[in-house]
């Protein structure tokens, strides 16, 4: 965890972290603006905040992706078992084999490069820690110090940011085969068959999946306004703030360290599911 020193200038309410659902692995149910911040926050660059809420949220989301896959594949196998000739069943059998296969085509992808990109977000900070663990202390006038310590900060930012792009990617993706298969369950309406109760079981691992993206993209949202509120007063030049914001950098570093360990450890599960 980040330590709680405060930061020059004013002090505020250090921001909790939003908290993430967590679920028992394998379980067989289902269920910033630009300028210069207006007042310093204590918890700039306390990204370890970030980095536990991302380790949990990277965790959960595997692990419902792992169910939903399972649900996945048994909605096609009771789809091919179907023999309903009536023009209601068929298109309710083929809409259901479309919203899985879209699903199987881009959702399961997209988790494991959320993962892939946690790992390297990790590496990243590791680099950046060592560098300042190395340069030692930030003394007054030392403006090359100054000028790498902004790079690293401004580095951290655009890595952070970028990887949204990745989370939202994910979202949107579960939201739209939520909806459809929120929209195929209405048009199957009362039918209890084998395939309808699967593609409902279907529909909740979506929904749960859906939570945790959205958790994962918060986690993301946090480090980078974080990051970009740090970059923003490092710009200020202010050398005290400058030595403040390198401890901090490396001391959440085991936070991220952890994360990466995380991320490290689902790569190796899916590999040894067979997952591409």
């Amino acid at each position: 965890m980040g330590r709680e020193d405060t930061a020059p200038g004013p002090h505020g309410s250090p921001r909790d972290s939003e908290d993430v659902g967590t679920t028992s692995p394998r379980t067989p149910e289902v269920r910033p603006s630009s300028g210069l911040p207006s007042i310093p926050s204590p918890t700039l660059a306390d990204t370890s905040h970030a980095a536990g809420a991302l380790g949990t949220g990277l965790e959960c989301l595997f692990t419902a992706s792992e169910r939903a896959l399972q649900w996945a594949w048994r909605v096609l196998q009771l789809a091919r078992g179907v023999v309903d000739a009536a023009p209601r069943g068929d298109a309710f059998l083929r809409e259901a084999r479309a919203c899985v296969v879209d699903f199987l085509d881009h959702i399961p992808p997209h988790v494991r490069r959320s993962v892939d990109e946690v790992f390297v977000f990790g590496n990243l900070w590791q680099a950046v820690g060592v560098r300042l663990r190395r340069r030692g202390g930030f003394p007054v006038g030392d403006d090359e110090a100054w000028r790498h310590l902004s790079e690293d900060v401004e580095l951290l930012q655009r890595a952070a940011q970028a990887r949204l792009g990745t989370a939202a990617a994910l979202e949107q993706g579960l939201l739209k085969d939520l909806g459809r298969l929120r929209a195929l369950s209405l048009a199957g309406g009362s039918s209890t068959t084998e395939l309808s109760t699967g593609v409902e079981a279907f529909t909740r691992c979506i929904a749960e999946l859906m939570a945790f993206a959205s958790a994962v993209r918060r986690a993301w949202e946090s480090a980078a306004h974080e990051l970009a509120e740090s970059a923003a007063w490092l710009r200020a030049g202010d050398p005290a703030f400058s030595a403040w914001l390198a401890e901090h950098l490396v001391a959440s570093a085991p936070a991220w360290e952890r994360t990466q360990a995380t991320a490290r450890w689902l790569r190796e599960v899916g590999a040894f599911a067979g997952q591409p």
